[in-house]
């Protein structure tokens, strides 16, 4: 009896402890789950391990989680749209990288666990390079393509614009380093395409602003949608970049912030790490705003999908939105290597027309991304020219 009753005490403990580690579980904050970045390439992002596609480096794992800040009080940081507590300026989305360390040890870890003393370890939300891609003057924003700048442009009135350049955080470049920017606004230009060179026939120097804050220059007048185009040099022995922009109308300067007592943010258990000049933060990756889309199960609806976010593109570069085209670009690529195990169930003749047809997708949807943050029109319809051509072989192919 007495071995009976041990027994069933011990049955008794384990079901309990059981217990209290499934509802540990249940209550513990579900984790984002890992991606694959370049360090060198943080606009660079995959679901898996791999290889980048533009260094050929080691992809590295990052735990990602999308986020709302204050664009001018970096530090507020919040899980859910809304308004700066601090200015009342609405909250942007960015991406942060979540991480894990512990007191007096350098290391940082993709997940919560102990420390070597028992404590628990730290959060930390960091903000990372690329992941700001907000205007803040309501004008269009572009990367650089050397992968630091970043350059917003702003039409204020019919006879106006003006530049802003950023750091790879999003940060206005210092007044020292503005004063090496070299730039000039062309609204009227002609193209030969026999000799493929452009005439530039009416352009405008751009110059510092008297409060240092940015790059202006008086133009002509131009009717809307206005089309006009940037070429920069971000120091004197730099190359030459060309942004192009269409306004469909003259920006508007978000209001100006109403001034709030300061409030004490609300503990979440992980601190925010904010970019400063001196100590910037780890490298971060492009803010996708979106959550995990399924693949539709029926070979009808991946097709007709794909041929829709090809449209959603062409229309986005009719429309010089060239920052958007990721969106519908990326889409299309996840359709695209959804498509791949199928390859197997074609005839021979399709499948070695398939095949290439869904790289030449991939590719398309990659060079796409990179032409719209550069903000160069010729660049984004050479891309596009590929991935049209893609699209179109690979619905044929699997029809």
């Amino acid at each position: 009896m007495r071995g009976i009753a041990t027994a069933v005490c011990l049955l008794m403990l384990l079901t309990t402890a059981m217990s209290a580690q499934q509802r540990r579980a249940a209550t513990a904050p579900k984790l984002p789950p890992l991606s694959f970045t370049c360090a060198h390439h943080p606009d660079v992002l995959e679901d898996r391990p791999g290889i980048c596609p533009l260094c050929k480096l080691a992809l590295v794992p990052v735990r990602l989680d999308s986020s709302w800040m204050c664009p001018v009080h970096t530090t507020v940081i919040e899980s859910e749209r809304g308004s700066c507590r601090l200015c009342r300026r609405q909250l942007v989305p960015v991406t942060v990288s979540l991480t894990w360390s512990c007191r007096g040890d350098d290391a940082t870890h993709l997940e919560p666990g102990l420390c070597s003393d028992g404590s628990p370890r730290i959060g930390q939300r960091a903000l990372r390079p690329h992941g700001n891609h907000n205007p803040r003057h309501g004008g269009q924003f572009f990367m650089a393509p050397d992968n630091w700048h970043h350059i917003e442009g702003a039409y204020p009135t019919a006879r106006a614009f003006r530049l802003y350049v950023y750091d790879d955080y999003g940060r206005p470049l210092p007044a020292a380093a503005l004063k090496d920017v070299q730039a000039r606004i062309v609204t009227k230009e002609s193209f030969d395409p026999a000799t493929r060179k452009t005439t530039e026939l009416s352009a405008f120097p751009l110059r510092v602003s008297r409060n240092s804050g940015y790059l202006e220059a008086r133009i002509d007048t131009t009717t809307l949608p206005a089309e006009m185009t940037a070429k920069v040099r971000f120091g004197r022995d730099s190359d030459e970049h060309r942004f192009d922009f269409t306004f469909d109308a003259l920006t508007k300067e978000p209001a100006a912030p109403t001034s709030v007592p300061s409030a004490r943010a609300p503990s979440t258990g992980i601190a925010v790490v904010s970019p400063t000049a001196t100590t910037p933060p780890p490298t971060q990756t492009t803010d996708t705003g979106l959550g995990p889309q399924a693949i539709p199960s029926s070979m009808a609806e991946i097709l007709s999908e794909l041929k829709g976010k090809e449209t959603e593109v062409r229309d986005l570069i009719a429309r010089g939105d060239f920052g958007a085209v990721w969106v519908p670009a990326f889409r299309a690529k996840d359709l695209a290597i959804a498509l791949e195990p199928h390859l197997a169930h074609l005839s021979v003749q399709k499948r070695d027309a398939g095949e290439p047809a869904l790289a030449r997708v991939v590719r398309g949807a990659w060079l796409l991304d990179a032409a719209g943050d550069v903000g160069n029109r010729q660049q984004v319809e050479a891309a596009y020219s590929t991935f049209t051509a893609g699209v179109a072989e690979a619905i044929a192919a699997f029809q």
